[in-house]
């Protein structure tokens, strides 16, 4: 589904990803892990379009390279950014409907969207009129995913998405993305928590400096020393 070759993104003389090449095949969860710092953000803006880079980005046969953002969405690829972005000042249901922003679809087909938003994230039922920005971590956590669903994505990137959040809370939004991993919906997940990044996903590539070090089956990088000691304690 995605095939990036020899990406490369710089920051004036920082050259922050390097020619760094991997691949999605629909269906599956994959993620992409490493330190604080190692180009793993970056990257994905560069998937989604919002900042230049160099080489290749193929979706589906399509060059995206040069795509603008808005476009990139268009083609069915949906990014949670990290730190949620959601809109603070409107109420869970108005976020949720201005994921669906992009495409055309009836009030009735939208709530009934909604609806199984809320039944993926019950505790979102519970506050649809509450101000998003008045919502804990973990609950503009749960809003934002749900409102990157509504755009009905076919590939779901997740930036970050157990930053800030406290164990349990964690472990919670996890659960929820191996459910829609179950579902069928193909994940690129970024993540600095690579314990739990590798119990949801099928494959995982390991970032250092900009550079994949290390590419294998989640398994087996869970049981590999070196990434044990570096990343999973």
């Amino acid at each position: 589904m995605l095939q990036i070759k020899n990406l490369n993104v710089s920051y004036g003389s920082i050259h922050a990803v390097r020619n760094l090449s991997l691949e999605v095949q629909e269906g599956e969860a994959v993620a992409l892990i490493g330190a604080n710092g190692a180009g793993k953000t970056t990257t994905v803006n560069a998937i989604s379009g919002t900042i230049p880079s160099k080489g290749s980005i193929i979706y589906q046969g399509k060059e995206l390279n040069g795509l603008a953002a808005h476009k990139v969405v268009k083609e069915g690829i949906v990014m949670v950014p990290e730190g949620r972005r959601i809109f603070p000042k409107l109420s869970v249901v108005n976020n949720l409907i201005m994921g669906a922003y992009a495409r055309k679809t009836s009030k009735k087909e939208l709530q009934q969207e909604i609806e199984k938003i809320f039944v993926l994230f019950p505790r979102l039922a519970e506050r649809r009129s509450q101000m998003a920005g008045t919502l804990s971590g973990g609950e503009q956590q749960m809003l934002a995913v749900g409102r990157a669903m509504m755009a009905k994505p076919k590939l779901l990137i997740l930036d970050e998405p157990s930053m800030g959040l406290a164990p349990i809370v964690v472990k919670s939004i996890f659960s929820t993305i191996n459910r829609i991993k179950q579902e069928g919906l193909t994940i690129l997940l970024i993540e600095q928590n690579a314990t739990m990044a590798l119990s949801v996903a099928d494959r995982g590539y390991v970032l250092e400096n900009g550079e994949i070090r290390f590419h294998d089956t989640a398994k087996n990088l869970r049981e590999q020393d070196v990434v044990k000691k570096a990343y999973l304690g």
